[in-house]
């Protein structure tokens, strides 16, 4: 769904009054007036329009939970935390636009349901989940996890499978099918995303170019590269070496120069991935196996080592004084043409004097048959339900299916709209390149459960002497085996 090019009534009254509401009834057939009055404000906003998409309508019955609580384990975000809560909202957040619409979601949620959502925000919450759920103590009803994390507790019998939770539709479009295609061992998946948060937006990646560094070198459209499927590694590098130069004649290439690509060492990785590689697929009957043993995968390791080791194109950022503060600075100061990054990095460029567009990562070569772009499930928060939840199961399946479907209108759109496409982003084209983007996410078993360390292994291989070929030669038994433990618990296993 091509969010960006839908203007909703919801974005109208978050642009001209501050203030966000929501549409939809139960049934989701006919839309609900709902009146929310954000951040104690007396100016309250009434949405009649229903928003048309191509979702189904929310087949949930009519329910009266008698002002029970939804109670939410999350993350404690720091005073300077880029990031945005999925769930908690306070006064303080007032007129933060996606906070706006995590207000008026939930508002919708309690006044429909006569329910309460508590969030409780933890500096640890996967130690207080460990420590509540071994203790047995039925503390929450939800947690939100780092999706590494949580696969990983999931081995200890501490989640529900969400293919087991009544009333959870799981092939509706408001959950992510993308994490079910590429984690769903066996027709088990203990965690989940879609658009009941916005991580898995906020943790993908993309990349930043200057433009007026590309104006000033008559770079060409490399929007056009990105649509026509033509904007390949090999173009980033060719094109950065254009504008890459020994600025103050020193000899040395360092962060007083200008440069074609800047990143790190250790974001090879993440470059392996985009150039269409997985470190472990599922086949048709959903069992994992490592597909990191072909001719491709070693051409693909070897060619970045290369990459990586073109310093007078690439600088990296363990090389900076300030690291990746640095690397900003030298994107920003137009020195730089090419930044690959996060999402989330947006923020600090909306203060940039001149303009960047945004694009996605680039193919390995014009063979590749589309983007790819690794969700960061090490940082990225997902959505379990713990097995001491047993009382209040069906109630939490049911607001669960409930918010997930109303996020759609709300969160989402507030973040996609107004956030990216209005707020941040600086033109139409740098929404079309987040369109591919958020189209084309993946997520990776190996990079999850990092079976016989073998993400490490692609996180040095711009200095590791030995070939990744050799590399996996020595490592492929000890891989096997770890996968092989998961493999016999989620076979045993009926949770």
């Amino acid at each position: 769904m091509n969010f960006k090019r839908i203007l909703p009534a919801f974005l109208l009254l978050c642009t001209v009054m501050g203030t966000a509401a929501s549409c939809g009834g139960d049934g989701g057939t006919q839309p609900a007036e709902t009146t929310a009055a954000v951040g104690g404000e007396d100016t309250a906003a009434i949405v009649t329009e229903a928003v048309t998409d191509d979702r189904p309508a929310l087949d949930l019955p009519e329910a009266d939970f008698g002002g029970e609580k939804l109670r939410i384990l999350g993350y404690e975000l720091g005073v300077d935390c880029i990031h945005q809560y999925d769930f908690y909202y306070d006064e303080a957040s007032a007129g933060d636009l996606i906070a706006d619409a995590i207000h008026a979601r939930n508002m919708l949620i309690e006044e429909r349901y006569n329910c309460t959502i508590e969030v409780t925000n933890d500096k640890a919450p996967a130690t207080t989940a460990r420590n509540s759920i071994t203790a047995g103590s039925d503390d929450f009803d939800v947690m939100e996890l780092y999706i590494n994390n949580a696969m990983s507790m999931a081995m200890e019998g501490m989640f529900y499978n969400w293919y087991d939770l009544p009333t959870v539709k799981m092939d509706a479009p408001w959950w992510d099918q993308a994490i079910q295609r590429d984690l769903a061992m066996f027709d088990k998946i203990y965690v989940m995303t879609g658009d009941i948060s916005v991580y898995d937006e906020e943790l993908n990646y993309c990349v930043y170019f200057n433009k007026k560094v590309a104006n000033d070198f008559d770079i060409p459209d490399v929007y056009q590269m990105a649509r026509d499927k033509t904007w390949t590694m090999a173009q980033m590098q060719q094109l950065g070496k254009q504008v890459a130069a020994d600025l103050n004649g020193d000899g040395i290439r360092d962060e007083n120069d200008q440069f074609g690509i800047l990143s790190d060492k250790g974001m090879e990785f993440l470059f392996y991935f985009t150039c269409g590689n997985n470190l472990v697929t599922l086949d048709d009957e959903g069992v994992p196996y490592f597909s990191v043993e072909s001719q491709r995968t070693f051409d693909i390791c070897e060619y970045l080592v290369e990459y990586f080791n073109d310093t007078d194109n690439m600088l990296w950022a363990s090389k900076c004084s300030e690291t990746w503060t640095t690397i900003d600075k030298v994107f920003m100061e137009n020195r730089n043409l090419f930044r690959p990054g996060s999402i989330y990095d947006i923020v600090y460029y909306r203060n940039m004097e001149h303009d960047f567009g945004i694009l996605p990562y680039p193919l390995y070569d014009e063979n590749q048959e589309d983007y790819y772009h690794l969700i960061a499930t090490h940082v990225a928060p997902g959505i379990c339900v713990p097995t001491t939840n047993v009382e209040k199961l069906d109630m939490t399946c049911h607001l669960l299916e409930a918010l997930a479907y109303e996020s759609r209108d709300t969160v989402t759109k507030a973040y996609y709209d107004l956030n990216l496409y209005t707020k941040m982003a600086r033109d139409d084209e740098s929404g079309d390149m987040l369109d591919i983007i958020f189209s084309t996410k993946r997520y990776d078993l190996g990079f999850v459960f990092n079976w016989g360390a073998i993400k490490s292994q692609l996180e040095v291989i711009a200095t590791n002497t030995k070939s990744f070929s050799t590399v996996w030669d020595s490592k492929k038994s000890a891989c096997e085996k770890a996968m092989q433990e998961t493999l016999d618990f989620y076979m045993s296993n009926d949770y």
